[in-house]
């Protein structure tokens, strides 16, 4: 066999193992664990586990995750711990078997076929084009590893590097790859994973049409912050596009019939060199004051990512809320540092029907966002995905990271102390938000960018101001009276579901990942990293200036609601009607 087919089939073994362990995620945590689905009495039949499982089980070098589901399908993995909130590393192949049938190791499609029919019988609900999404999203991973084979990177060297190198996506998604890419474009020119460069796509427009939204900025700082507009004509504004959606854009025949009468002019891929982050459609212009966030309207993850003229002009207001609670309630925000959007752009012609309108708004918008690494340095910034996420051997990337800045190994104690000062940089802001305003973030890895000193925390930056919501009951009565119906839709949250939203973000989707990095091969540390997150938890509650009854429920024991990624798939439904379900919270001993 020559060297470049051994790393082909390595390649393959790393994305289907990425994609089955992302899978079996979504299992545990939606299905096994809520729903009482997985077995601890497997001693009592332990001929029916596989006899490749028996010497690891029995030497206590791995735990067994039975689990039995209600349509008699059963799935059988070993990991590395015991998780109340299912975030554990596999260190077995999976194994499954169908109502009186044998156990067979499984490998991605056929664990995908089993989970989907079993999950489907349980939800209600099915959806015939998952399985391709699943696939799609594992050959994409196929192709990063085997495209960084030969390019050896750093994922944690420098702020860009941490956002073109989550090469794994979102853990506990079933298909966290899944791109509708158009054709004939490739996905490797326009991929962060690839690292892609790409220059702006630029339009020329009337100014008549064109809509800024600023808060602090002068109109032409806000198009400067686009494109440069020295070739504008008189009367002109030029905007840029991510490529891909200029492809999009300027394929409608609406704006075909634009172009040749010469009302907007397509100045091609003219613009910034910029950097696709890692959700694709934000990009990082170096050295420039701005990100440019942009409309990109194809499917990535769950969503089609192009911008509702509510949701450009939602995170203005969010953004001047934001600005105002740091500046006149400091004592209440829990040391909040936010990534300011200080502007929005969008344009349609004005003499088009209001449909027509609105989709040219959609297709054109724009947010700018703060670049943090002008003043925080860009060696000094990392997106907490890839901090937490992994290598292309599995392996999770901050514990070399850290090693390298220690000059050794860290010990438990460093790995301890390194925790609790990231833990409490997110949660003290986040729920006092919450609490104390009645502000919605979503403080998940991606929209989480740590500033450190020698690998240490110092700041933790929240960003996303598009993402963030308003409670009904107490965040909306910021909102100004005037603001249009359907903007003030777009910002309000009952209670509840903001409750569910920024706890499944807090505790599953971000520190569950932070503690499971940090104490690969050292489960044993996992406990004490969680007693620190309850006694930060007691320290948040004692400073709150506000009733908190959820998180007091949630001291006393209480459940911590886990979103269902696979199960909204499932029903083809968009990623808002996602619901949650309850998993036990890692230190509920600690609250008896």
């Amino acid at each position: 066999m020559n060297k470049r087919h051994s790393c082909d089939a390595y390649d393959a073994v790393v994305a289907d193992q990425a994609a089955c362990h992302a899978l079996l995620n979504c299992l545990i945590k939606e299905f096994a664990l809520p729903l009482s689905l997985l077995e601890d009495d497997w001693r009592k039949e332990p001929l029916a586990l596989p006899f490749q499982l028996y010497r690891r089980i029995r030497s206590q070098q791995a735990w067994p995750l039975s689990i039995r589901m209600p349509d008699g399908t059963r799935f059988l993995v070993l990991a590395d711990r015991r998780d109340p909130l299912g975030s554990q590393y596999y260190v077995s192949g999976v194994f499954a078997k169908r109502m009186h049938g044998r156990w067979q190791p499984l490998g991605l499609e056929a664990l995908a076929e089993y989970l989907l029919d079993s999950c489907s019988s349980v939800a209600g609900r099915s959806n015939g084009e998952l399985l391709a999404q699943i696939l799609a999203s594992r050959d994409l991973k196929r192709t990063i590893v085997a495209h960084s084979a030969d390019r050896p990177v750093q994922p944690l060297a420098d702020y860009l590097s941490s956002e073109q190198c989550l090469w794994f996506g979102h853990p506990t998604h079933p298909a966290p790859k899944a791109r509708l890419w158009p054709q004939p474009l490739q996905a490797e020119d326009f991929s962060p994973e690839f690292r892609a460069s790409v220059r702006l796509h630029l339009f020329e427009v009337p100014l008549r049409g064109l809509w800024i939204g600023t808060n602090d900025l002068s109109d032409q700082d806000v198009l400067a912050g686009l494109a440069d507009q020295s070739a504008a004509r008189p009367g002109h504004a030029i905007l840029s596009m991510h490529p891909i959606q200029a492809e999009l854009f300027r394929s409608d025949g609406r704006v075909r019939q634009l172009l040749e009468t010469g009302r907007i002019r397509d100045l091609g891929r003219t613009g910034f060199r910029a950097f696709p982050t890692a959700s694709v459609r934000t990009l990082y212009v170096q050295g420039h004051d701005y990100f440019i966030k942009g409309s990109l309207n194809i499917r990535i993850t769950n969503c089609v990512r192009k911008h509702a003229w509510y949701e450009l002009e939602s995170a203005l207001i969010v953004d001047r809320l934001l600005k105002r609670l740091i500046s006149e309630h400091r004592e209440s925000t829990g040391g909040l540092q936010a990534v300011e959007e200080p502007a929005a752009v969008s344009w349609s012609p004005e003499d088009h029907s209001d449909e027509d309108r609105l989709w040219f708004r959609e297709q054109t918008g724009a947010i700018l966002r703060r670049n943090f690494c002008r003043e925080e340095c860009e060696n000094h910034c990392l997106m907490a995905g890839t901090l937490f996420g992994r290598d292309f051997a599995l392996l999770p990337n901050i514990l070399p990271f850290l090693e390298q800045h220690l000059g050794r190994v860290p010990d438990p104690d460093e790995l301890l102390r390194w925790f609790e000062r990231y833990q409490a940089l997110l949660l003290r802001p986040v729920l006092s938000l919450f609490f104390n305003h009645g502000v919605v973030l979503e403080p998940h890895l991606q929209n989480t960018v740590l500033v450190h000193r020698d690998g240490q925390p110092v700041k933790l930056l929240l960003r996303d101001h598009e993402g963030v919501k308003l409670t009904a009951e107490r965040g909306m009565r910021w909102v100004p009276e005037e603001t249009h119906e359907r903007i003030k839709q777009s910002l309000a949250y009952p209670r509840s579901q903001g409750w569910s939203r920024i706890a499944y973000c807090l505790f599953v989707n971000n520190l569950a990942e932070a503690v499971l990095a940090l104490t690969h091969g050292r489960p044993q540390l996992a406990p004490a990293m969680w007693r620190a997150v309850y006694r930060q938890l007691r320290a948040v509650r004692s400073e709150l200036q506000a009733p908190a009854p959820e998180l007091d429920e949630l001291l006393r024991g209480g459940s911590i609601p886990c979103k269902t990624n696979l199960t909204v798939r499932l029903a083809a439904a968009a990623d808002r009607h996602a619901g949650y379900r309850p998993l036990r919270s890692p230190w509920q001993e600690l609250a008896q």
